[in-house]
């Protein structure tokens, strides 16, 4: 068995499709049929998967080395742009109107750039903002602190649990109390659970409701049964403390952790392939398998085609993923690489805009600039996101 185990194709060889075929003009019946489209679902379903986690590794990729350094660009320039156009709102030579608006500008920016920077404002920043707004950047900050920390006093009296002397910025601290945040949740809705079994309980269930449960019961004993019996049939090929040969040895310490992974997971798809690839080797091994057999490996496969389903829609939650949600919503899952790229590119466009004006505005003819941008500010008929805000002001 070892030779067949170990051939000169290593450890990776040539995929099998869990298919079941008849010679000549043999019917499959209807279980075969659908045993065959649920494993070609499930394939597709499991290549599918693989290519979508390509596309977020890829999109993950240009946001580290493109988008992020791209974003810092606008930073500067913008930190740049505040500072030359607070030199000329310092020079009064606008009439009062367009100094009014200019100052809605600069409220503007330093607003976007407070939001989208990672580390507190330099002095030049700070002082620019308290003059235009009449309060310190300090207590303004201040003042946010004490809000937020009576929005999440609210949030946690509702849950009896005491925040105050908990600084929120001290992140050790505030993940305590959301840790015991989420153990009171987690410990109602298990009481709300409870509650509900019982009285689920009491109900006096019907004769038909009885004997499902005992048939469910039987199922699911059938389906575990069946997937122990691969298990151990391959676990005793595979167990690498009964291999000598230091090679084969490490080999077969990765197949078993294949096997346990599969295992684990009731993952019949993964358990079936590993034993026509060992151990039967031919397919025609699935034209053997009973009727029986076949109606309880139907049920384990629909299930794992569902769970394999839902894992295809929601592989954009996936942690590693999570800044690309939290930094463009739920639309990334769609075109993740495409997304990214898109804000590669606007947020490129963004910065050259900038540093184009930055050159307008420390020009000789720096005030027809200006006013050229006030002009389109005052006339201004909606909102717009910061994008197309960006492009209308500096175009």
């Amino acid at each position: 068995m070892q030779q067949q185990l170990f051939t000169s194709e290593g450890n990776n060889p040539k995929p099998q499709s869990l298919t079941i075929s008849k010679a000549g003009k043999q019917r499959l019946s209807k279980n075969q049929e659908a045993f065959n489209k649920l494993t070609q679902k499930i394939e597709k379903l499991q290549k599918d998967i693989e290519k979508k986690q390509l596309q977020f590794d890829l999109a993950m990729k240009i946001y580290g080395n493109e988008l992020h350094p791209a974003q810092l660009r606008i930073l500067e320039t913008r930190h740049k742009l505040i500072t030359v156009l607070w030199g000329i709102y310092k020079s009064y030579k606008l009439s009062k109107t367009d100094q009014r608006h200019l100052k809605n500008v600069l409220q503007f920016h330093l607003e976007e750039y407070f939001a989208q920077s990672e580390t507190e404002p330099d002095e030049i920043l700070q002082n620019i903002f308290s003059e235009i707004e009449g309060i310190s950047y300090d207590k303004m900050m201040q003042e946010e602190k004490e809000n937020e920390t009576g929005r999440m006093k609210n949030m946690f009296d509702d849950l009896d649990i005491d925040i105050a002397g908990v600084d929120i910025d001290d992140e050790a601290a505030m993940a305590a109390k959301i840790a015991e945040a989420e153990q009171k949740m987690a410990e109602m809705q298990e009481r709300n659970a409870e509650r509900d079994r019982q009285r689920e309980t009491k109900k006096k269930k019907t004769a038909k409701q009885l004997e499902s449960e005992k048939m469910q019961k039987a199922v699911e004993e059938m389906k575990q049964k069946n997937i122990s019996t691969i298990y151990k049939q391959l676990a005793k090929l595979f167990h690498p403390d009964l291999e000598q040969d230091t090679e084969r040895k490490v080999e077969k310490e990765i197949l078993m952790k294949e096997l346990t992974a599969a295992y684990e997971a009731k993952n019949l798809h993964a358990l079936l392939t590993l034993e026509l690839k060992w151990i039967h080797k031919e397919t025609d091994h699935l034209e053997s398998l009973t009727e029986e057999k076949l109606t309880i490996y139907l049920q384990i496969l629909k299930e794992q085609a569902s769970d394999l389903t839902y894992q295809k829609l929601r592989i954009f939650e996936q942690p590693q993923y999570s800044t690309l949600l939290n930094v463009f919503g739920y639309a990334v899952q769609r075109q993740p690489v495409e997304i990214v790229q898109k804000h590669v590119k606007n947020a490129k466009d963004i910065a050259q805009n900038f540093e184009s004006d930055i050159v307008d505005f420390e020009s000789d003819m720096a005030l027809r600039h200006v006013k050229e941008m006030i002009k389109q500010w005052k006339n201004r008929e909606e909102e717009f996101d910061e994008d197309e805000m960006i492009k209308l002001l500096f175009r």
